[in-house]
């Protein structure tokens, strides 16, 4: 298995407090971990100081005001900006549709904010092993849409 450190990380989310616990959690795996942070894709794409500035991930907070609709202009917009960066969604939405859609969109994983220290470790650990990964939670909701899909009958409309 082939590490790819993951140290430039950029951060997009309205709560600064998400980038430093994140910080933290990937500080404990490669100690040279540097997190920055933005509230909006907006932000990040127009900000001067991250002009001639690579990633090597990304982390899509969602917003559930507004979660989905704008995600995919924006990520084509910041892969564009920064390069190959890893994209990770950080998320306290259940989305099957992007869960489904994550290869053609080019996103590597999809956590639940509410997942513990540990598991975002392990997705941390995937990504860097280059695997595209999604947390325990969003995979337990997904099995289950998936399965509950197979196992309802599908009801024609009048």
């Amino acid at each position: 298995m082939q590490q790819h450190l993951l140290n430039n990380i950029l951060v997009i989310d309205e709560i600064p407090a998400i980038a430093l616990g994140l910080q933290e959690i990937f500080r404990s795996v490669h100690p040279s971990v540097i997190v920055e942070h933005v509230e909006n894709a907006f932000t990040a794409l127009s900000a001067p100081r991250f002009e001639k500035k690579t990633f090597d991930l990304i982390i899509l907070g969602s917003d559930p005001k507004d979660p989905t609709p704008n995600l995919y202009p924006a990520l084509a917009e910041l892969k564009g900006r920064f390069g190959n960066s890893r994209v990770m969604i950080y998320t306290t939405l259940y989305d099957y549709a992007l869960i489904e859609r994550m290869e053609m969109l080019d996103i590597d994983a999809c956590v639940h904010k509410f997942e513990s220290i540990e598991e975002v470790r392990k997705v941390y650990l995937h990504l860097s092993a280059g695997e595209r990964c999604i947390s325990d939670l969003l995979y337990t909701l997904f099995f289950e849409y998936q399965l509950n899909k197979l196992t309802t009958p599908h009801q024609k409309e009048d």
